[in-house]
C-alpha cells in the first residue's frame, strides 16, 4: 500500500534521476519517458525496477514538433525590427511547409523567447519582421499559434515507439500536440493493431487542442495540462483559467488528469522551492488534478530527490484540506457506474464511512469513485497486475492484487479481510459487479467491523 498522500506523483526519467532512482522509488507513482530525448534502449534499462515496484510507465511520444532546420545568419542573433527571410535558401529554414503560414501570423521560436510576425508569404518564402529578438539555433522548437498545422500526428519514429510500448507493457502513452479527436483515435487504432492495452493521455498544448478539448476528452483515457507549449500558444495570463477548464473536463468525464511543466522550476538549480511554486502545487490539487508531473526537475535538475520530497510534503498537506478548498467534481452521469459513485459518496457522508473497497478488473469503477474526492481511503483490489500500475496515477486510490473469484461471496469475504487489515472498527463500503464476469459495477454493500 502507498502512503497517505492522495495526489499522485509522475516524474520524468533523465540523467539527474537515473543514478538515484532507488532513492526515489518509494516516493513516486509513475515514470515518464520523453521520447523527444529518450530511446527504446534507454527506456529498457529501467523497466525491471519499475515493474518490480508496480510503478506506472508512461511513454510520451515526440509528436509533431516543428523545429528550426537551418540558420544562415552570420551571428545567429535576431534584433527587434530586423526583417528576415524564412524558406529553403533564406536566413532561417523550418522543417515544415511554410505555405500554410499566412500574412499576419506569428512565428514563435524557443518557447516564445523570439517572436516574428509574417509580413508576406509568396514564392515559397516568408518575409517576417522581428517583434522580440534573441539567439536562434538549429533544432530550437517553433510554435505557430495562428496556423492550422498540416502534419500527421504520428510519424514512423512514433509508430516504432508505440510498438515498443505495447511489447514492454507500458500502462500509458501520452500523445503530444493533440489537435482533435481523430488524432486520439489514430493512436488508439495503432495500439489496437499491435494488440496493446495502453491507455492514451492527450496533452493539451495548442490553441487547436484547447478549442477541441471536450471532444478530445470524450475519446481519451486522460488529459494533461501541458503548460510549457500551452504558455507559448496562448497568452500567459490565460494559463490558470485553461488549467482549471482542462482539469474540470477530465474529471467530468471520469478520466485521468495530470498537471505538468514548471511545477518546481526553481529547484532545477536550488535546493528549496519558491513560495509561489508551493502555492501553485496546492492550487493544482484544489483544481482537481489526479497527478502532478516533474520534468526538468528530475531530468537535468541538480536536486531531483529534494524536488520529489517537496512535492510529496506539499501534496500531503494540501490533500488533507481538499474538502475545505477543493473544486467539487461534477461527473457527467450517463451510466450506472457514475450513478453508483454518487450513491457511494452519499453513503460515505451520511454514515461516516472509514473505507471504500472497490474490486475492479479494468480500474474504471475506482477512477470514477476517486473523482468525487472521498476523504476516506479507497482500495481497489484487482486480479490484473497492469490495473494496479494504471491506478498508481489515480487520486486517492490504493490498489492491491486479489485472486480472481467466480463467486460474489468469496469477493465479499476477501474484501472483509482487507477491511480488517485497514480499520479496527467502523463502517466500510464495498462496490460489486453482479453477475460476475460482466465487468460492470452495479451493486453497493455496506459492511461493519
Amino acid at each position: 500500500m502507498q502512503n497517505c498522500r492522495k495526489t499522485k506523483i509522475l516524474v520524468t526519467m533523465g540523467p539527474s534521476l537515473e543514478s538515484r532512482l532507488n532513492e526515489a522509488i518509494n516516493l513516486i507513482d509513475g515514470v515518464r519517458f520523453n521520447m523527444s530525448h529518450s530511446t527504446k534502449d534507454y527506456c529498457e534499462k529501467f523497466l525491471n525496477i519499475l515493474e518490480k515496484n508496480n510503478i506506472a510507465k508512461v511513454m510520451d511520444l515526440k509528436g509533431i514538433k516543428i523545429r528550426v532546420k537551418k540558420v544562415r545568419l552570420k551571428n545567429k542573433i535576431l534584433k527587434e525590427r530586423d526583417k528576415i527571410v524564412i524558406g529553403k535558401n533564406g536566413d532561417i529554414e523550418l522543417n515544415y511547409n511554410i505555405n500554410t503560414i499566412d500574412e499576419g501570423h506569428f512565428i514563435l521560436i524557443n518557447d516564445g523567447k523570439v517572436k516574428l510576425k509574417v509580413e508576406k508569404n509568396e514564392n515559397d518564402k516568408i518575409i517576417a519582421v522581428v517583434i522580440v529578438g534573441g539567439e536562434i539555433k538549429e533544432g530550437m522548437g517553433v510554435n505557430l499559434p495562428d496556423t492550422k498545422i498540416e502534419l500527421p500526428i504520428i510519424d514512423k519514429q512514433d509508430r516504432g515507439n508505440i510498438k515498443f510500448a505495447v511489447e514492454k507493457d507500458f500502462e500509458y502513452i501520452a500523445l503530444s500536440f493533440v489537435r482533435n479527436k481523430d488524432d486520439v483515435k489514430e493512436l488508439k487504432d495503432i495500439i489496437e493493431e499491435y494488440k496493446g492495452d495502453c491507455e492514451v493521455i492527450s496533452k493539451i498544448e495548442t490553441k487547436e487542442g484547447l478549442k477541441n478539448v471536450k471532444e478530445i476528452g470524450k475519446v481519451s483515457d486522460g488529459l494533461m495540462v501541458a503548460r510549457g507549449d500551452l504558455g507559448v500558444e496562448v497568452p500567459i495570463e490565460r494559463i490558470p483559467i485553461e488549467q482549471k477548464n482542462i482539469l474540470r473536463i477530465a474529471n467530468k468525464y471520469g478520466i485521468l488528469s495530470i498537471t505538468a511543466t514548471q511545477i518546481l522550476d526553481s529547484m532545477i538549480h536550488n535546493p528549496y522551492p519558491t513560495r509561489a511554486e508551493v502555492t501553485d502545487i496546492a492550487n493544482a490539487i484544489y483544481d482537481g488534478t489526479d497527478c502532478l508531473m516533474l520534468s526538468n526537475e528530475t531530468t537535468i535538475g541538480k536536486y531531483p530527490i529534494e524536488a520529489i520530497k517537496v512535492l510529496n510534503k506539499v501534496a500531503e498537506v494540501a490533500d488533507k484540506h481538499y474538502e475545505e478548498f477543493g473544486d467539487r467534481v461534477c461527473l457527467e452521469v450517463k451510466s450506472v457506474d457514475e450513478g453508483l459513485a454518487y450513491a457511494v459518496y452519499e453513503l460515505y457522508k451520511k454514515l461516516n464511512c472509514k473505507l471504500i473497497i472497490t474490486p475492479t478488473y479494468s480500474g474504471r469503477s475506482a477512477k470514477i469513485i476517486s473523482k468525487l474526492r472521498i476523504n476516506s481511503k479507497i482500495i481497489a483490489p484487482t486480479p490484473n497486475l497492469k490495473t494496479i500500475r494504471k491506478l498508481r496515477l489515480v487520486w486517492g486510490v490504493n490498489s492491491c492484487l486479489m485472486e480472481e473469484f467466480n463467486d460474489i461471496e468469496n469477493i465479499i469475504n476477501a474484501c472483509r479481510d482487507i477491511a480488517k487489515r485497514e480499520i479496527k472498527s467502523g463502517i466500510y463500503i464495498v462496490t460489486l459487479g453482479h453477475p460476475i464476469g460482466k465487468k460492470k459495477t452495479n451493486t453497493v454493500k455496506v459492511e461493519y467491523i
